[in-house]
């Protein structure tokens, strides 16, 4: 199988994508030959079998030259693939529709979010299959949806030897989405000795007026001792839920990687996201945004014995139905 996979970042170090970079190098193993087109490319070290592609976003370009790249390198590559994986940017099914259409390369779209548009209801009808991590993330119903789960590098995260049992983690894009001024009201219902590492990024303008305003909450709670807000790749996020003693999660967009990735890290996770209802153990499930403060106080406050237990509990989840092995595998199958 040749396999050409367009997504919006090629980069390792990126904070919210730099996963992907685990998925192309999984996807080599699996293809005589992968080619990837990103809309911006960084640093990236793939197998000999890879080959990389820009749309120049890193470097400035305006969007319609982006797409006179695409359609010129989807016609120029047409060679080295047999078959399309869109991950998460529908338009570029639509764009592509007619070259591949009349090359006669399949397309299939990853994606796992709400909403998507008219571009995700062309693209769910002009691909063969589309893949979610979960139902809750396809916005669409259709009988070419597969539910895959998500991928996640269990080598990469995986339990610390110390854990710091003060510190509580929330990783994501800084969105409304995310609800982290959620998130800030739990933390300062807990004692002063809690604190917590909000790891985001903006992306928007209204990104950055919610950070000042989350920033602007923080300081007037009286949190400002309290609260962390960084980046970090992922690496880096991966050092950090090593040591994280609870997780938290309040958003509703979807399957969030990065619930899993803590529960592969051995945190515990107190969530009220729908997506992890039937995911979570109805411990560390809130039924409603305003349960997950009794939620997170109830995980603090486990014995020993119990807390050792959650923490084995959740990691085996994350091992049994959310490996990033398996994904690759499941995904290659279904291509094939």
């Amino acid at each position: 199988m040749k396999l050409l996979i367009v997504t919006q970042r090629v980069d390792k170090k990126d904070p919210i994508l730099g996963f992907f970079h685990r998925w192309v190098e999984e996807f080599a193993k699996k293809c005589d030959h992968v080619t990837v087109i990103g809309q911006m490319v960084g640093e990236y070290n793939f197998p000999k079998n890879v080959t990389v592609k820009s749309l120049g976003k890193e470097k400035g370009s305006f969007k319609v030259f982006q797409i006179i790249r695409f359609w010129f390198l989807q016609w120029k590559l047409r060679k080295q693939y047999d078959r399309v994986l869109v991950h998460m940017t529908p338009i570029w099914i639509v764009l592509g529709a007619l070259s591949w259409g009349l090359l006669r390369k399949p397309m299939y779209l990853w994606y796992e979010a709400r909403g998507g548009g008219l571009s995700m209801r062309f693209a769910t009808l002009l691909a063969r299959k589309v893949f979610s991590a979960s139902a809750y993330g396809m916005p669409i119903k259709s009988n070419k949806s597969r539910v895959m789960g998500h991928g996640i590098d269990m080598e990469r995260f995986k339990p610390g030897v110390e854990r710091d049992k003060n510190l509580i983690a929330t990783v994501g894009r800084i969105t409304k989405a995310k609800q982290f001024s959620l998130i800030i009201d739990v933390l300062g219902d807990l004692p002063d000795q809690y604190f917590l590492e909000l790891v985001g990024v903006t992306m928007t303008r209204s990104d950055t007026q919610l950070k000042k305003d989350l920033l602007s909450k923080i300081n007037s709670n009286g949190l400002r001792e309290r609260v962390s807000i960084q980046k970090l790749d992922q690496d880096a996020l991966a050092q950090l839920l090593s040591r994280t003693q609870l997780f938290i999660h309040a958003s509703h967009t979807g399957l969030d990687k990065a619930v899993l990735e803590a529960m592969a890290s051995g945190c515990l996770v107190a969530s009220c996201g729908k997506a992890f209802a039937d995911v979570l153990p109805s411990e560390c499930f809130a039924q409603s945004d305003d349960e997950l403060k009794s939620v997170t106080k109830d995980l603090l406050n486990l014995s020993e014995k119990e807390d050792m237990a959650m923490r084995a509990l959740l990691r085996s989840i994350a091992e049994k139905y959310f490996s990033l092995n398996t994904l690759i595998e499941n995904l290659a199958r279904e291509l094939k």
